[in-house]
């Protein structure tokens, strides 16, 4: 029997040292004619060639023309499905006896036998007697000479093709958001574990706090341990479902651990990450760090220059007018002591009524007396001026001094504010925006040099098209969720909160939950992987 399809498949035929092209009716018609002969080699399209006595749907018009009976006719086979219902129609060809098909659950070769290979090129199906064996594992075609598969695992590739094919319709939507959010309790032990290692680690880098090179060390190796798991979990799933595998663990094995491809290479990979979404922002920061330093410290240093020198100028004539001041301060003060009382007497009729330049004496003593107070003032602010710089200059700047160059700093912020504000604004936005393709690469490339290229990512999202604008919805909906979790946690265990080391209970349980979204996040990039796999030319191994 011959479907339509296979009467119209191109085949070719070696004869005479000429390749010539025809279709399966053609050689029947040759067989027929004895043109064709059982040594002579064809093959269908691009497959191998083969004997075509060796072909088994040739195999029974070799029979025929042996036999000297007649060649048996096409048949074509048609289907249609009305309200659910499969009907398949026979359409014979010169006769009206059906003829039985050949199935693919019995041996081409032994009729008797049950089919438990299948050939990758020439499809045919064979017993296990049938193929030829190197070693335990290989099978070759007694056929055409290629590897033959168990039928199980040609049925499994089939189902996996299948759904694969379903998916790709499918598309990437937000149904994955909700296989993502379930995937991570499929294998509750991974979870569990894992978000205790996050949560210790997490935990652990703000040991850098306390200060101390060993502190610093600890928290850098917290730092790098979660990164590794993060990043070794983002790298496992993308791999995993970019094939097809959609069922598999996200926790990577651990049974091979290698310092290098467990720790030290997703610990770069994050590193990418950060550096090609976040690089420009922590630039623009850098550079408007050291403008405005840079700038506030040249206005202070120019300031306590001038000071200094003023300083050193009237520090002398400072404190002796100080010294005479204090001096005639007090007779002055004594002198008009002595005026006010007679003034007083005067008004109260004690001693007859004097003069009034007597009560403008007082009134002038008391003006020179406040004069002098100030210049004793600003005697005094230029000794203890001088005395800061020279304590500053010893032990640092003082949290007055601190205090003026942050406002200073602040100030300088607020005069180039527009463009800092515009650069600063363009460069976050950048790094919201590209983080989820640069985590995208990573998981797919593994590759340090083609994360930290922007191209590499901006050719991946032109690629996956609508598909990223989803993910950075969902994206943005699993950020929601955690700042709300974090904000829960924080005023449960508010209590907690110490002054140095913080909210311990409230961050530890908080880790447990960013570690669930990270494994989520990293789900819903294997699944746009595993529905773009033919876009970004992923090809299940």
């Amino acid at each position: 029997m011959e479907n339509l399809e296979s009467s119209t498949e191109v085949w070719q035929v070696e004869a005479g040292g000429s390749i010539y092209d025809t279709s399966f009716d053609e050689m029947k018609t040759w067989i027929a004619e004895g043109s064709l002969l059982r040594i002579d080699r064809v093959r269908k399209g691009n497959l191998r060639w083969i004997e075509a006595g060796k072909v088994p749907t040739l195999l029974e018009f070799f029979n025929a023309k042996d036999a000297a009976e007649p060649i048996a006719p096409t048949i074509t086979t048609s289907s249609t499905e009305i309200l659910g219902v499969s009907e398949t129609t026979n359409t014979f060809v010169n006769s009206p006896e059906p003829i039985t098909p050949q199935r693919d659950d019995i041996c081409s070769l032994h009729a008797e036998a049950p089919a438990a290979f299948q050939c990758q090129t020439c499809s045919n199906f064979f017993c296990k007697a049938c193929p030829s064996s190197y070693g335990s594992n290989v099978k070759i075609c007694p056929f055409c000479g290629a590897m033959c598969e168990q039928i199980q695992k040609v049925a499994q590739v089939r189902a996996e093709s299948q759904r694969r094919s379903t998916a790709v319709t499918e598309g990437f939507g937000f149904g994955d958001l909700t296989r993502a959010l379930m995937h991570p309790f499929r294998f509750k032990v991974s979870l569990l574990f894992g978000a205790l290692m996050f949560a210790l680690f997490s935990i652990g880098q703000s040991a850098a706090g306390f200060g101390g090179i060993f502190m610093m060390a600890s928290a850098l190796f917290c730092f790098m341990f979660a990164n590794m798991l993060t990043f070794g979990i983002l790298g496992n799933v993308a791999d995993n479902f970019s094939q097809g595998k959609l069922d598999e663990n996200f926790m990577p094995s651990f049974d091979d651990f290698n310092i290098w491809d467990d720790v030290v290479h997703p610990f770069f990979l994050s590193i990418g990450v950060y550096i090609s979404s976040f690089g420009p922002l922590i630039a623009v920061l850098l550079i408007a760090f050291f403008v405005v330093v840079g700038s506030v410290q040249d206005e202070l240093s120019a300031a306590q220059t001038q000071a200094a020198r003023t300083v050193s100028r009237d520090l002398p004539l400072a404190a002796n007018a100080a010294a005479q001041s204090e001096r005639v301060k007090e007779i002055i003060a004594k002198d008009a002591n002595q005026m006010q009382r007679r003034v007083e007497a005067v008004e109260s009729g004690e001693i007859p009524e004097e003069s009034l330049s007597e009560r403008s004496a007082v009134a002038d003593a008391n003006a020179f007396n406040r004069d002098t107070e100030a210049m004793v003032a600003e005697a005094n602010d230029l000794i203890n001026q001088h005395r800061k710089a020279q304590l500053e200059s010893t032990i640092g700047p003082s949290p007055e001094t601190k205090a003026k160059e942050q406002a200073a700093m602040f100030q300088q912020l607020l005069n180039k504010g527009i463009l800092l504000l515009i650069l600063l604004t363009a460069a976050l936005l950048w790094g919201l925006f590209y983080f989820p393709a640069a985590c995208t690469v990573a998981g797919y490339t593994r590759s340090f040099a083609a994360t930290v290229n922007p191209l590499v990512g901006l050719d991946t999202i032109k690629r996956l098209g609508s598909d990223y604008v989803k993910l950075l919805v969902m994206a943005f909906v699993l950020v929601v969720l955690s700042i709300v979790v974090h904000a829960v946690l924080s005023n449960i265990f508010t209590g907690f909160d110490l002054p140095a080391v913080g909210n311990i209970p409230g961050a530890f349980i908080g880790y447990f939950f960013t570690f669930y979204f990270s494994v989520v996040f990293s789900c819903l990039i294997g699944y746009m992987l595993f529905k773009a796999a033919d876009r970004l030319e992923l090809y299940s191994r």
